[in-house]
């Protein structure tokens, strides 16, 4: 067998190993264990450490796999290809996920550099490369201006406590929309803008508190384009969570959704439908939306109850096609796209491993983000009607690839998704000042983790992050 159906099929049979174990109780004293909601790479971060700490842990996951929004697709492609239907890539200053990376001894495989450099525009009708595009007169000055006036915006700020920045109340009422509005930037430099903001927070402008994103704007105030997006998870990104989750072994309960959470004076008990665990705390590392179908008794204090009941995810649909040969390659383009029409943002998916054993020869994948708006209305399509509408749309950029189609094509709608609900958070305006503290405090017994409890939002780096923050912050169990 090559590597990579090893690895998939290690992979396959773990997860069959703690499903069949799923139902295994833990006797252990509840002053000294901690139940953790959700396997993804927030939940399984805490409940290493923690278990790492002494506390005895059980994690409950309502899917019948682990990993959350970390997600790799392997079928129908052919020829060995795989695609990331969630968590896409690594960043070079993202050393937590990179540790973890490392101590499963998963490798890392480098993405094309300079693929924006040698990416494609594609603007009213024209193609162009992004370079000759951005370069076009004043465009490439006016685009970074919003950039520079967003990052003067939070000079000064701490992340870890946006509320507590000066005039912080007020810039969180407004949106990201009203301030691009003030910028005036040329129609080039503001479709630039608007299709790479949009995809960043998976959402429209008008929707995402300028606050929050100056926040962001300061969180990587010192992390060059070059090193974004520069890595994946070699052979796929859910082999990580599948490692964890081998770690973990039996105490990762799959097919285990919560229904209510009771915390009491001394402890918290965890009910599902099948059993209930009591516990000294229980971290909640799951999106809002599911969020939204358990019970806390008693309510969660008012601050948090709204941000349950508020706090939304942004809207992002994936359409991964493949192509018999890579055209691109053949244009002296990477596959990074950026267009006006509703994909918006497009790039090779296997543009991290097409040097790789196993893989056939010239044939790749390309993957559209659809983001904000538009991924609503995509998200109302079914699936079939979804990949022809979006293969059209590539056609059009790229009419050289459009007798290259491939039989093997997938799509995913994130909004679908009953355990997750969406992308990722966006804190819209009005939202950050409020729900920030709270979150962050948590109460007596919950904790809440996630990408969207961190000061960089929205990433697999996040999750990680947090899961370490908010074991760190439980700390060691009683003698």
């Amino acid at each position: 067998m090559s590597r990579r159906p090893i690895l998939r099929w290690l992979a396959l049979t773990l997860l069959a190993s703690l499903v069949a174990c799923g139902d295994t109780h833990d006797a252990s004293e509840p002053a000294r264990r901690v139940v953790v909601v959700g396997a993804g790479l927030a939940g399984m971060t805490a409940a290493l450490d923690l278990r790492a700490a002494g506390w005895d842990v059980v994690v409950l996951e309502a899917r019948d796999r682990v990993g959350g929004r970390v997600h790799t697709l392997r079928d129908p492609f052919t020829g060995g290809l795989h695609a990331e239907a969630g968590g896409e890539s690594i960043d070079d200053n993202h050393d937590a996920i990179q540790a973890l990376a490392h101590r499963y001894a998963l490798p890392l495989e480098q993405r094309t550099p300079n693929r924006l450099l040698t990416g494609a525009a594609y603007y009213q009708g024209a193609r162009s490369t992004i370079v000759a595009f951005a370069t076009r007169p004043g465009v490439l000055s006016s685009y970074d201006g919003f950039s520079t006036a967003l990052l003067d915006l939070s000079t000064g700020m701490d992340p870890e406590h946006p509320e507590s920045f000066p005039g912080a109340a007020a810039l969180d009422q407004r949106s990201l929309a009203d301030f691009l509005t003030e910028q005036a930037l040329l129609p080039e430099a503001a479709f630039l803008t608007n299709v790479s903001e949009r995809a960043i927070y998976a959402s429209e402008l008008s929707g995402i508190s300028l606050l929050w994103a100056a926040q962001q704007a300061r969180v990587v105030a010192d992390v060059p384009d070059s090193a974004s997006e520069t890595m994946r998870i070699a052979g796929g990104n859910d082999l990580l969570p599948a490692a964890m989750a081998a770690d973990l072994g039996a105490i990762v309960r799959l097919r285990s959704p919560v229904t209510r959470v009771s915390e009491g004076r001394g402890s918290v008990r965890v009910a599902t439908s099948r059993d209930e665990v009591e516990a000294a705390f229980v971290v909640m590392a799951i999106p809002t939306p599911p969020m939204r179908q358990i019970t806390f008794d008693p309510p969660l204090p008012d601050d948090l109850s709204a941000m349950v009941a508020q706090l939304q995810l942004g809207a992002a649909v994936k359409v991964i096609s493949q192509y018999d040969q890579r055209f691109w390659d053949a244009l002296s383009f990477s596959g990074f796209t950026i267009s006006d029409l509703p994909f918006g943002i497009a790039w090779s998916s296997s543009d991290s491993y097409a040097g790789m054993s196993g893989m056939s020869g010239t044939s790749g994948l390309m993957t559209q983000f659809v983001t904000g708006s538009a991924a609503v209305d995509a998200a109302a399509l079914d699936d079939a009607t979804r990949i022809a509408q979006f293969q059209d749309q590539l056609d059009t950029v790229y009419p050289e690839g459009a007798t290259h189609h491939a039989n093997g094509a997938a799509t995913i709608a994130w909004s679908h998704e009953p355990y997750t609900g969406g992308a990722y958070a966006v804190y819209a305006p009005g939202q950050l000042t409020r729900f920030w503290p709270a979150l962050r405090a948590g109460t007596a017994r919950i904790r809440f983790a996630g990408e969207y409890t961190e000061t960089l939002a929205g990433y697999m780096e996040s999750a990680v992050r947090s899961g370490h923050r908010i074991a760190t912050e439980i700390g060691s169990p009683p003698r």
